[in-house]
């Protein structure tokens, strides 16, 4: 029989997982195919993406992935015209601010208590480590190309 503390933690990777989805599915207007989350604990490399940190009822970190010809195309979709190179990290981080902000919603909704740090831009070649696992879903937007969600958990 699993432990009380085991299905909090199953319950809150639930709720981590449908509040992410929902929270892409709201904000990003491009025609899109989730695919099946998939659990690790292998080290993360990232080339580019936005990380943003969660505290509260749970430790763990949201990053979104993808090249910034993809960042470039949803910022394009969200505001009707084509960003500069010098906006792109700017937008990049506003793109997670609210996926994040969406997802923080619905864990309140769900009555799990979360804050959000200040998103972070990682650019270049970059390996991640220090989580317990993670949990990630490939997105893919026709006509644009691909992101990657991580929910990096430390519990």
């Amino acid at each position: 029989m699993a432990s009380s503390t085991e299905v909090n933690v199953n319950e809150i990777i639930k709720e981590l997982y449908n509040g992410s989805v929902k929270s892409i599915k709201s904000v990003v207007p491009v025609e899109h195919e989730f695919e099946s989350p998939k659990i690790s604990t292998n080290p993360l490399s990232v080339e580019y993406g936005v990380l943003i940190g969660y505290s509260g009822t749970f430790k763990g970190d949201l990053l979104i992935q993808a090249s910034h010809s993809v960042f470039s195309s949803i910022g394009e979709a969200l505001y009707g015209m084509q960003l500069s190179a010098e906006m792109l990290d700017s937008f990049s981080g506003e793109l997670g601010n609210m996926l994040a902000g969406g997802l923080s919603t619905h864990l309140a909704d769900a009555g799990i208590e979360t804050d959000i740090t200040h998103p972070t831009i990682i650019s270049g070649e970059a390996r991640l480590t220090g989580f317990k696992r993670v949990l990630e879903v490939a997105i893919h937007y026709k006509r644009i190309g691909d992101m990657k969600m991580s929910l990096l958990l430390n519990q």
